[in-house]
């Protein structure tokens, strides 16, 4: 996802969203994504990152050894240390440009792919990743093309005042959620994924945006997250592949959904409350 505009970054790195645009502010508030990655355990990661460092260990030994001839262990294992994040930085980057494509084409703007490849090269992804970066696009073009879900705001931040978080959302709008497309549509939220798989506890995110209780605009506006006002009820992931396909998932976002956000942002803030109890030594 690109940089949203109402986003903020602390010190430590984390995101908030700031209401209203330009100070003095009503509130700030954590990040969904925040409150979903301090606060539901992801044990995957464990063997995911000890896959990496493995890899790059094998794959450039010869590096390792250079530090090891020069004496330098703790500059070889730092560089092990860091592969993980290398690794999570440079797909993060390709997929921030997919969601800048994806952001152009709704828009109206041209896909170029002497820009997209302009992209690539001035956020330094490595090349091994161009290809599939391609792919991704047509992928998702593929899925509106397929799809022709109605746009109601896209790359906007929903802010919940009565539970206190902002996200940005990648599409509010209105869409088939059944097997094929049909003329049969429900409110939805969409959301582009370029990771390795569809994880279940997307839903939480997506089930946050749904629960929001506006949008928040650049011009300081506050707007419906429909037209109508109606609720949203499903969400709608979507996974470009490197081959110029995608796979797509359907949530039903209901209130055990969002009870387990819940729960997240309750467990994440309380690791602040831990932080601030600590008395200086």
């Amino acid at each position: 996802m690109t940089t949203p505009a109402l986003a903020k970054t602390t010190s430590s790195g984390d995101r908030t969203y700031a209401w209203p645009p330009q100070p003095p502010y009503e509130f700030e508030v954590a990040s969904v994504t925040y409150s979903i990655g301090n606060g539901y355990p992801k044990p995957f990661l464990i063997p995911w990152a000890a896959k990496i460092t493995a890899e790059c260990a094998v794959d450039n030994h010869a590096i390792v050894a250079a530090m090891l001839e020069k004496d330098d262990q703790r500059g070889a294992i730092d560089y092990l240390k860091g592969a993980r994040n290398r690794s999570a930085g440079a797909k993060a980057d390709r997929g921030t440009i997919v969601h800048a494509a994806l952001e152009s084409h709704l828009t109206g703007e041209k896909l170029d792919p002497k820009v997209l490849g302009a992209q690539l090269e001035e956020a330094r992804v490595p090349r091994s990743l161009w290809k599939g970066a391609h792919g991704m696009v047509e992928g998702v073009l593929l899925f509106l093309d397929e799809w022709k879900p109605e746009i109601f705001h896209s790359e906007q931040t929903v802010f919940s005042r009565a539970h206190e978080y902002g996200g940005t959302a990648d599409v509010l709008g209105r869409a088939g959620i059944e097997k094929k497309p049909t003329k049969a549509r429900e409110n939805v939220v969409i959301d582009v994924k370029t990771g390795k798989s569809i994880y279940d506890d997307t839903a939480m995110q997506l089930c946050a945006y749904a629960r929001g209780d506006f949008v928040g605009l650049n011009d300081g506006s506050e707007v419906a997250l429909t037209p109508d006002g109606s609720p949203i009820e499903w969400g709608i992931v979507i996974r470009p592949t490197a081959s110029g396909k995608y796979e797509r998932a359907v949530f039903n976002l209901n209130d055990e959904v969002f009870e387990m956000f819940l729960h997240c942002q309750a467990i994440a803030e309380g690791r602040n409350v831990l932080k601030r109890s600590r008395r200086p030594s």
